[in-house]
């Protein structure tokens, strides 16, 4: 759409560069977009980009790429993360980092429903309650936001109450589950009680 005037597109197996460049030629973009072999962004610079996307990996793996790269704590580098899977490591990194979440969009294809965060850095390092974490602010009352909150709430809850039959209803990962449950249980008004 002509939105940056140059890419650069990474990953860390040759095969999925290969596609990217077929891709690439198929729609006249070669030349536009530069293809790096890297394990997540340790071959990038400070100063070559301030648009960072990291889509479709697990939000551990995201989290721990981003703890690699502490050149990306200033103001002028923007976030753009689609974790597929533990979201809430994404969101602890960003605030214990200094960066703020100031958007979040879900946006459906098929039955799935995908979380897009948008962060920027301030430096200012947050300790929101677990809960948001897991799920965010919970103030968009949009449908697929609400559908995303309620699988996650439900995977949650299924834990817990594993937990808690196993005899384990007291261990660390119970009691942080039980406080997630309650946060979205608090926020969405349900009366499903942990």
């Amino acid at each position: 759409t002509g939105a940056s005037p140059r890419a650069i597109a990474s990953d860390v197996r040759k095969g999925p560069l290969e596609n990217a460049r077929k891709t690439l030629e198929e729609y006249g973009l070669a030349d536009r977009v530069s293809l790096r072999l890297s394990d997540g962004l340790e071959s990038f610079g400070p100063d070559e980009v301030n648009e960072i996307l990291i889509c479709g990996m697990g939000g551990i793996m995201i989290a721990d790429i981003l703890s690699h790269a502490a050149w990306l704590c200033r103001k002028d580098v923007h976030l753009v993360l689609q974790p597929m899977s533990h979201p809430q490591n994404v969101r602890a990194f960003l605030c214990e980092t200094g960066f703020h979440i100031d958007k979040e969009l879900y946006v459906r294809e098929g039955r799935r429903v995908y979380l897009c965060l948008s962060a920027v850095w301030t430096g200012e390092k947050t300790t929101p309650p677990e809960g948001y974490f897991y799920f965010g602010l919970l103030d968009d009352g949009a449908p697929d936001a609400l559908a995303y909150a309620k699988k996650v709430y439900t995977h949650a809850k299924k834990r817990f109450s594993a937990l808690s039959a196993s005899g384990a209803g007291g261990s660390e990962e119970a009691l942080r589950l039980k406080e997630v449950c309650v946060y979205y249980e608090e926020r969405r008004g349900h009366d499903e009680g942990v």
